[in-house]
């Protein structure tokens, strides 16, 4: 018989890996997807996943989540915050709030020397958040139109993944980077640590379905809602990077607030376009209909005629697009099997994307989150992503809790379910 931790060390790190365990095995009744991922044009597709909307919870959270959970450590001043109404949070008790260095949460200003915050110079990191939605394939004809599909990063919404499968496949087919958005877009921090858990695991579980295995690396949190209980989840247990911005659109505002539209919101981004190159621009954007689209497509002309590197997250620092795979083709790096070792050597078919400037910028951005505050953040979170390829790597993976190839074994951890 396997040992617990042994288990949880021997996983396959995708869905799409060989299993090789017996089906009466005791492992086995952690994978209720020995045949493979569901097939996403089946009517049945959406009933291997979560209801949308609601984080997950209860008997959606495989056990092999909350034992990877209990093996690390925890902020321990850092409480799940208050949600006060609809949109804002607090930390009652808490010391300096969310300006508190225990909980650092970008909500109220906060942002970690690990977090993804400043943009080389001269580059606009292109995301975009909330997909896929209804006008998601009018984006991905335009980035196809202009041969920059593979220049965006689509950090999409577990629940919008299930509900329109195909159109999430569309974004990955024709090149572009996957990343999580949550599974229901609630304030993350706010949150128990159990659902949580739910939010960012399923997702990934989705995108995994929907990629060949392609385990997610990246994750932004809705509303940029994070702290630190919140940031050691994501990286101890699932190997995430925590993504945030330097420059907010506010694009989603169009047509709920009369203050911002279509006109006004190019206006910000004509701002950014004339305003200074360093640091480069971490921007937030979405997807979630005509109106963010349309700004999109009406401004993207005039910064690739400034001669702005457009870049992927990853390709921007120099970084992998998964935990497991250098990007949308060729074969996934390593595999875990049951009873075996990490398999480091890689094995890669596809020419890794081409990377953009790495210019190291030299002082923080304007945006939500931009202050240093009381945890004295300053443009050192900036060096920290910008330096050369390798350098960039021992970076990010200065903020794992597991070191060296922990991250992929956290990763294979958190994938015990990943074949439900």
């Amino acid at each position: 018989m396997i040992a617990a931790t042994a288990a949880l060390v021997a996983l396959p790190l995708a869905a799409a890996a060989p299993w090789m365990q017996p089906a009466d095995s005791p492992v086995a009744a952690l994978f209720k997807r020995q045949n493979g991922p569901p097939n996403p044009a089946s009517p049945d597709f959406a009933t291997h996943y979560p209801p949308q909307g609601n984080p997950p919870n209860g008997t959606w959270i495989p056990q092999a989540w909350l034992d990877k959970l209990k093996s690390i450590q925890l902020p321990p001043n850092n409480p799940v915050a208050t949600l006060n109404g609809c949109c804002s949070i607090s930390y009652p008790g808490v010391n300096q709030g969310g300006m508190s260095p225990d909980v650092c949460s970008f909500t109220a200003g906060c942002h970690t020397p690990t977090d993804f915050f400043n943009a080389p110079n001269n580059t606009f990191v292109l995301t975009f958040d909330d997909g896929p939605g209804d006008a998601s394939q009018t984006l991905y004809g335009f980035l196809q139109g202009n041969n920059i599909s593979s220049h965006a990063t689509h950090f999409m919404i577990g629940g919008n993944i299930v509900g329109s499968p195909t159109v999430a496949q569309q974004a990955f087919a024709q090149g572009g980077h996957i990343a999580v958005h949550t599974w229901s877009h609630h304030y993350t921090t706010s949150l128990s640590n159990e659902q949580v858990l739910g939010e960012l695991g399923w997702t990934m579980q989705a995108i995994a379905d929907l990629t060949g295995g392609r385990i997610p690396a990246y994750w932004r949190p809705p509303y940029g809602d994070v702290d630190n209980r919140v940031r050691t989840i994501a990286k101890g247990v699932f190997g995430l990077e925590t993504v945030l911005w330097n420059r907010d659109t506010n694009d989603w505002k169009i047509g709920s607030d009369s203050a911002y539209t279509v006109d006004s919101v190019k206006g910000v981004l004509d701002g950014w376009l004339n305003g200074p190159r360093s640091p480069g621009i971490l921007a937030l954007e979405h997807e979630i209909n005509n109106a963010t689209v349309q700004v999109f497509m009406a401004e993207y002309p005039k910064f690739a005629a400034q001669n702005w590197a457009v870049s992927s997250v990853p390709d921007a620092y120099g970084l992998d697009w998964y935990q497991n795979a250098i990007g949308n083709t060729g074969d996934l790096f390593a595999t875990l099997s049951v009873g075996g070792q990490v398999n480091t050597n890689l094995a890669v078919t596809a020419a890794r994307p081409a990377t953009s400037t790495s210019a190291a910028p030299s002082a923080s951005g304007s945006g939500a989150g931009s202050s240093a505050g009381a945890s004295g953040v300053s443009s050192a979170e900036s060096s920290a992503k910008t330096g050369n390829a390798q350098n960039n790597k021992q970076s990010a993976a200065s903020s794992v809790f597991v070191p060296g190839v922990g991250a992929l074994v956290a990763a294979a951890a958190a994938l015990l379910a990943f074949a439900f």
